[in-house]
Parts: structure tokens; C-alpha cells; sequence
């Protein structure tokens, strides 16, 4: 489910069949501390690959590189929690900060509650329970939520692409999997940290300041500094071609407008 530009935009939490996934605020982000928060953001783009080399689970890199490219491939994030009990808990922990409702695991469900219970039993009133989010709808819903934090990376679908030969197809998959290898060992740029665009949007913003940004979401602060630049940009040539003119018809009048989120 690809969220569309005015309901990124909107503040208003995305009701699902199974819950209300809200947008948390910079303030809500604040309270949780922005170290937690970034931690959570690795837990929703955690992969099975991720969590044996870099966790050094059951043997780390050489149990994964010993897995064959069929047992890699079919092996979930989610049947890695059904055996985890740490990770139960942490995932429990994640999606009760992004839900309205309570959620608890259990039965190898996560099961969305209309109000606090720490376990379902006989004698529960079954009307509490709003939703449950299964192995089948569990990447849906992460996906979700990657979008809300703008970490979201729709996968290259390479089944509709035009190969010669299964050996054009095995060199692109290699390639694929090399970029996504040398992008996730990527330092973070540390200008590019939310406290830094925060700082850098409030010193910046003609309305947005330390006080009140604070109760914008993180798409509405991001779309903001992305607005900003190109601002920059487009005041930076509007001054030269008043100056120097526009001989070689270059200058765009509608770059302070264009709409960058659709083009991704």
C-alpha cells in the first residue's frame, strides 16, 4: 500500500481494518528520545541477513552463508520472530508506539486491542479485540510504517524486466544485492539527522520555529527541508537571470512548486 502525497501530508492517523496507525509528532518522537526512535527505525527495516551477520545469531555471517539461496530467500522477518521471544517483544514494543490500539503477541499473532489486556484468555471479552496482524499481513503494515518515518524502499521488482538469458537475470540480481549491501553499510550522514533538520528547518522556515515545529510529523518536517532547498536553488538562479538574463532559456519559473514526492 503506497501512501499517496496528501495523506503523507495530512496529520491525521491512516485507519486500517485491523487499527489506527497514527503519525507521531516530533514531540511524541522527543519523549521516546531520538536515540530509541532511530533504534526502532533499524528494527523496521530489520531483514533476516541483517539480524544473523550483524546480530551474530546461531552462528552469524557463516550461518546465513550457509543457507542455500532458496532457504534465504523464503526465510521471513516474521518467522524469525515466531521463534524469538526478544524479538516478540520488541516488535510488541514498536507497533504500540505507532498504534492507537494496545498489541500484544501471542499464539504467534499480533493481536490489536481496544483496550489494555496483557493476555487474551477464555473469560476475555472478545469485542476488545479490533484486529490481528498475521505473517501474511505483517510487511504490509511495516511497510506502512516505514512510510510514516520516510524510510520506506519500494524493492526493484526485476520479474518484469526483459532478460536475454537467465544469466543477464543472475548478473543483475548480484548487482542489486551488492548496492543494497554497500547502502545498508553506509554511515549516516549526520546532517541529515532529524535534531539537525529540525534545528536547520526552525532557523530557516519563515513560520516553523524551536516552539511550535515540534508538533509537526516527520514527512511534514522533512517535506518542509526538502521545500527549503529547493527554494534556495530557485531564488539563487531567479537573482542571477535578473542580473545576467536568460539568453539560453534555462531558468525554470516553476521549480519552487514542482512536486518531488510523486516522481519517486
Amino acid at each position: 500500500m503506497k501512501l499517496d502525497y496528501g495523506t503523507q501530508l495530512s496529520p491525521d492517523p491512516i485507519t486500517l481494518s485491523i487499527g489506527t496507525i497514527r503519525k507521531p509528532r516530533l514531540r511524541d518522537i522527543s519523549k521516546l528520545t531520538f536515540e530509541l526512535f532511530s533504534f526502532y527505525e533499524f528494527f523496521l527495516k530489520l531483514t533476516p541477513e541483517i539480524y544473523y551477520t550483524k546480530f551474530k545469531i546461531d552462528g552469524g555471517a557463516d550461518y546465513w552463508n550457509n543457507l542455500s539461496e532458496e532457504e534465504q530467500s523464503t526465510l521471513t522477518l516474521y518467522d524469525l520472530i515466531e521463534k524469538e521471544p526478544g524479538l516478540q517483544s520488541q516488535y510488541v514494543k514498536i507497533l504500540n508506539f505507532f498504534f492507537e490500539e494496545s498489541v500484544i503477541f501471542q499464539e504467534g499473532f499480533f493481536i490489536i486491542l481496544n483496550q489494555s489486556v496483557e493476555k487474551i484468555t477464555d473469560e476475555t471479552d472478545v469485542s476488545i479485540i479490533r484486529g490481528v496482524i498475521s505473517k501474511e499481513t505483517f510487511p504490509q503494515v511495516i511497510g506502512i510504517i516505514q512510510q510514516i518515518c520516510c524510510i520506506y524502499e519500494e524493492e526493484e521488482n526485476i520479474d518484469d524486466l526483459p532478460f536475454k538469458n537467465a544469466l543477464a537475470r543472475q548478473f543483475y540480481e548480484k548487482m542489486l544485492k551488492a548496492k543494497k549491501k554497500e547502502k545498508e553499510e553506509k554511515k549516516a550522514d549526520k546532517d541529515l539527522t532529524i535534531p539537525n533538520i529540525i534545528s536547520s528547518v526552525s532557523n530557516k522556515h519563515p513560520s516553523y520555529n524551536h516552539t511550535n515545529i515540534w508538533d509537526i510529523t516527520i514527512f511534514q518536517l522533512l517535506d518542509s527541508f526538502n521545500k527549503l532547498r529547493l527554494n534556495t536553488i530557485y531564488d539563487i538562479q531567479a537573482l542571477r537571470v535578473s542580473v545576467w538574463g536568460d539568453e539560453k532559456k534555462t531558468f525554470d519559473s516553476t521549480l519552487w512548486h514542482k512536486n518531488e514526492y510523486d516522481k519517486k
